[in-house]
């Protein structure tokens, strides 16, 4: 390599008509040199950085986990090591710092989708409102753009499924794909970069008959769509709004889609209630609901009671020791009580702690039961509850070791 002053000598001397063999004379080099730099510019020094031998085998592999969305150094640190790699964190940071550039360099180009083909869906974090924090459900059609927003306090997998059901409802149906993010409540993990799926979801999905597919980690303009909805519903709707109750919430939010609804879209340039009569959705006409409500196993212990949530509530008494399934809906008030898919018993979901809940009726024909004589009415009979539990027996004590009860009921 010659520096540039020996490059300039180099050229200055073939303009004044020496040859190349002159020229090798005059400066000392060698023939095929002067030739090289009679033709091209100087190069000038550079550093070359050479590759880490301990990484090269393990190249590949970070390419394609990279290229998965897993951009943490550390993770990827651990998952090589358990590969054999015997390395130190910096070779391998100084390996993938070209990509992160690559990842802010990315260029994206819309995508659009056809008719009833894919919509989109994700939660928004609007604040904290009655002690608890308040986010938003929006799922947006990708044809039509037709949005849908609700409101609830919780994110778990049985409000999600809910909200999905009534967008389904007000949309009259379905997209073929639903995309989503990457939420605990549908991915569950990732294994090799594909999706471990939450069990119960995949079962909502299989019932109503879309495909579910997770974005990629770390790429939130997979589904741009979603998150302009989000965007526009904090800089359209929530600003200098007043509420009283989650109802009143969600009944202002429902107004509102139905007037950006038909609206013309900033993007598509038409209305989306428009191009929604042109989405081909899935119908769900006459489906009945997918049961969305909180689900917890019982075994129904020897007084014919069920706790669930502190509280106790009575089910027949041929179901002793019998293994059950309570059900929650997810706006509460109630719950149902099942054994093997059969109605067992329904009950008023009770507030707090220690409370009993028994239905004479689960008691009828308990063996060795005599009725009394009702005790005579107080005189204040508001003050004392309609019903504390089954009416008093006399039983021989017998009873209790023939049928395996261990104290009076």
């Amino acid at each position: 390599m010659v520096k540039l002053e020996e490059w300039m000598r180099l050229h200055e001397l073939r303009q004044r008509g020496l040859s190349i063999s002159e020229i090798s004379r005059e400066l000392g080099m060698d023939r095929k040199t002067v030739r090289k730099y009679l033709t091209g510019p100087p190069k000038t020094y550079q550093r070359n950085n050479i590759t880490p031998v301990k990484l090269d085998s393990y190249k590949s592999y970070l390419r394609e986990r990279w290229e998965q969305g897993v951009h943490n150094g550390a993770k990827l640190l651990g998952e090589i090591q358990k590969r054999g790699y015997s390395g130190g964190y910096t070779q391998l940071r100084e390996w993938i710092k070209p990509w992160r550039s690559e990842e802010r360099q990315r260029a994206y180009v819309r995508f659009e989708t056809g008719p009833g083909e894919q919509s989109q869906l994700d939660w928004g974090h609007f604040g904290n409102w009655n002690g608890s924090r308040l986010y938003g459900l929006a799922l947006t059609l990708c044809y039509s753009r037709m949005r849908y927003i609700e409101f609830t306090q919780k994110q778990d997998a049985e409000t999600l499924m809910s909200c999905m059901v009534r967008a389904f409802h007000y949309f009259s149906g379905m997209t073929e794909v639903i995309l989503t993010d990457n939420m605990k409540t549908i991915v569950e993990d990732r294994i090799d970069g594909q999706p471990k799926w939450n069990a119960r979801f995949l079962d909502f999905a299989s019932y109503y008959g879309f495909v579910p597919r997770a974005c990629r980690p770390y790429r939130p303009e997979t589904k741009g769509k979603i998150e302009s909805t989000i965007k526009f519903v904090k800089g359209n709707f929530w600003p200098g709004l007043q509420f009283t109750t989650l109802e009143d919430l969600n009944q202002q939010a429902r107004l509102w889609m139905e007037e950006v609804n038909g609206r013309v879209h900033a993007t598509t340039r038409e209305i989306p209630i428009a191009r929604w009569a042109k989405e081909q959705l899935r119908s769900i006409d006459g489906q009945p609901d997918y049961d969305t409500s909180y689900v917890g196993f019982r075994q129904v212990s020897k007084d014919c009671l069920v706790s669930y949530r502190g509280n106790r509530y009575s089910v027949p008494h041929t179901f002793t020791g019998k293994m059950v399934a309570v059900k929650e809906p997810v706006r509460g008030g109630e719950i149902a009580i099942y054994h093997q898919h059969a109605l067992l018993a329904r009950h008023r979901l009770q507030n707090g702690r220690g409370a009993l809940v028994m239905e004479p009726g689960h008691y009828q024909g308990l063996p060795g039961r005599r009725s009394i004589q009702p005790e005579p009415q107080v005189s204040e009979p508001a003050m004392r509850p309609a019903w504390t539990g089954p009416d008093v027996e006399i039983r021989p004590l017998a009873i209790y070791e023939e049928i395996g009860y261990g104290a009076a009921i």
